[in-house]
This record gives C-alpha cells, structure tokens and sequence, in this order.
C-alpha cells in the first residue's frame, strides 16, 4: 500500500472515529430528572461518605460520586450546582405528634396576637374560610398584651351565638369558650372538677376554663370524618416534606384516630 493512500485512508478514519466517540458520549448519557453537583453530599452510608454530585430519576437517587463521573454518565434538564453547600437525606423526627399537628393546621394559629382584639379579628377571618361546624384556635398568650388580664367570652357570644368555639391558651392550660360551646357541654354554675376550675364572676360563667375543665368541652368536638382527617394529614405531610422531615416517630395520639390515620401517611 502506497504512502499517499494510507494517508489518505488515515484523513478519513480519524475524524470518523472522533466523531464516533463524540456521538457516543453524547448517546449514552443517560437521562435523569435531576442533577446535583458541586455539593457536599452527606451520604450516610456505613463509612458515612462525602460525595459531590448526584443524579435523581422519579424521585429516587439512581446514582452518587463525583462531579467528573455524574456529569460524564448523565444529562437532565434541571442542574443545580449547589455552590459546596450540603445536601443531607432525609431527616427522622423522634418525637412527634403529626396527628395533632394535622388538626393545628385546621385551627386557628393565635401565636404572637398582640391582644385580645386580634385574637377576635383572627377568629371572625377563619370563621369566614370555614364555613360550618366547631371553631378552635390556640396560641393566645394575655402575658404577651398590654391588657394582661384573662379575656371573657362576652364579645364571643356576640360574634358567634350559633356556632361553639373554643380558643386554648399557647400552654394548653386555659382556654375561653363561647356560651355555645358551654352549652353543648352542660357547663353550669357551680360544677366542680378535679384538676382543673371554671371561671365564675357575678354569678356569671366567664367562658374561661383551667386544666381539666378545658377537657368538659374539647370532648364534646366531633372528630373528623375519614375524608377530612385524609386532606388534613396530607396537608401535614406535605409541609414535612417541604422543609426535609420524612420520618417521624408518633408519639401519643389517638388509638382510634391513629389507626385510621394510618392509610393515608
């Protein structure tokens, strides 16, 4: 074979085999939903390894290591370089009470309210997105208020004459109920209970309960139905997963309720 045809021959086969290298890195790069790199990953394994990147396909990891290898084996339409910072697996909560923590989205957050009057404004606005049934709110704290002295259900009775309401102190200690929410309890004038105390002025329920008094109304709220209790729960677990806490350990809520609970966590 003459020198100018091997030549020749070589002008065509190394462009052709570069292209055939290039076109082959391209297509073999597989497809993920979502690519991790530049981070500090911690991966949790049994030599609690450090990795760099990390490709995610349906929402699971289907590969870690480091930037060269994830870039190289694999493409998606969303990268994130996370600029060194860490990435961490999910979080697990030891202590928890998430079916409690479902019904506090349903009520009332009263946390931080800088007086009574707010307290009422935030419950006449919640008795306007919820339409029917028990109005409960908690967080309220008169420590916190210029006028530090417990409030009374008057201005409640006016609001809210048909439906019960039962607004908890931020300890859980005290709560005001409304003459509704008295009434569907037989809450009278004169009934004692052990640990715990009913508020009477002028011969005159107060709404204001202590301790196990609070017990005589909160017992008389209908729980929810399994449809409700379900967009409750996923509500819940949505804002869990939101801020990285996928496991959890339930500690002390209702057996029943619990139970039920179980089909939708």
């Amino acid at each position: 074979m003459s020198n100018n045809r091997l030549f020749n021959i070589l002008l065509f086969l190394v462009p052709c085999s570069l292209f055939l290298i290039l076109f082959s890195s391209c297509k073999f790069r597989q497809k993920a939903e979502l690519i991790i790199h530049h981070a500090k990953i911690y991966t949790v394994d049994e030599k609690f390894s450090v990795a760099q990147a990390m490709a995610v396909n349906d929402g699971k990891i289907i590969a870690i290591g480091t930037n060269d290898d994830i870039l190289k084996l694999y493409e998606s339409d969303s990268m994130i370089d996370a600029g060194g910072k860490a990435v961490f697996p999910g979080f697990n909560d030891a202590h928890a009470h998430f079916l409690n923590y479902a019904y506090f989205l349903q009520r009332i957050i009263l946390v931080n309210t800088k007086d009574w009057a707010e307290v009422l404004d935030k419950t006449i606005e919640f008795a306007k997105q919820h339409k029917d049934g028990w109005i409960q709110g908690r967080g309220w704290d008169q420590n916190n208020w210029t006028d530090k002295q417990f409030p009374d259900k008057r201005e409640l009775d006016s609001i809210f004459p048909d439906r019960p309401v039962l607004l908890k102190r931020i300890d859980g200690h005290a709560a005001i109920a409304n003459k509704k929410a008295l009434d569907i309890a037989g809450v009278k004038v004169g009934m004692n209970v052990i640990g715990g105390s009913i508020e009477v002025k002028n011969n005159q329920l107060t709404g204001l309960l202590i301790d196990n008094a609070i017990d005589l109304v909160s017992v008389k709220i209908p729980a929810p139905d399994i449809n409700s209790l379900k967009l409750m729960l996923q509500k819940a677990e949505e804002n869990c997963f939101a801020v990285g806490l996928t496991t959890l350990n339930d500690c002390g809520d209702d057996y029943n309720l619990g139970y039920k609970a179980a089909e939708y966590i």
